[in-house]
């Protein structure tokens, strides 16, 4: 499954960056986690409660955050899994800023298995696109008032 978007945040791009590499805020404004523990530098465990039409499971695994190119670029390993099936995705979030307005670019593909895989992609690419939406919605809200 392939899914990939962008969106403009009114902050600078240094702004952008640190709050999408501060583990609070990402625990905070990603739909759904439970908890995000640092094991090592840059990698951590993740809980992540699914609630959302036919997905209701909870997931435990890993997310590793790698070949950071501060300000501009990371790449994301995911690998989490759950009775109805597992999740291996790679993903990259690329920022681009212009003063007062930074682009955030994700683009990632994800492997399913189990009831994950059967359930089909365009019920799993509408729950994506919502939980994407909730949370640049919710990182919005993270942007400290200048």
């Amino acid at each position: 499954m392939h899914f990939e978007g962008t969106h403009t945040f009114n902050a600078p791009q240094h702004v952008m960056w640190d709050l999408l590499n501060n583990p609070d805020v990402l625990a905070r404004a990603t739909p759904g986690i439970k908890t995000l523990e640092p094991i090592e530098e840059d990698k951590y465990k993740a809980i992540v409660d699914v609630k959302m039409g036919p997905i209701n499971a909870t997931f435990d695994g890993t997310l590793e955050v790698a070949d950071k190119v501060a300000p501009q670029s990371y790449k994301l390993h995911i690998d989490v899994d759950a009775k109805i099936g597992i999740v291996k995705a790679e993903g990259t979030i690329a920022l681009q800023g212009e003063e007062q307005n930074t682009s955030v670019a994700f683009e990632a593909d994800a492997q399913l298995s189990g009831t994950l895989a059967r359930m089909g992609q365009r019920v799993l690419s509408g729950v994506a696109r919502m939980m994407t939406k909730q949370f640049f919605k919710a990182l919005e809200e993270e942007i400290p008032q200048q």
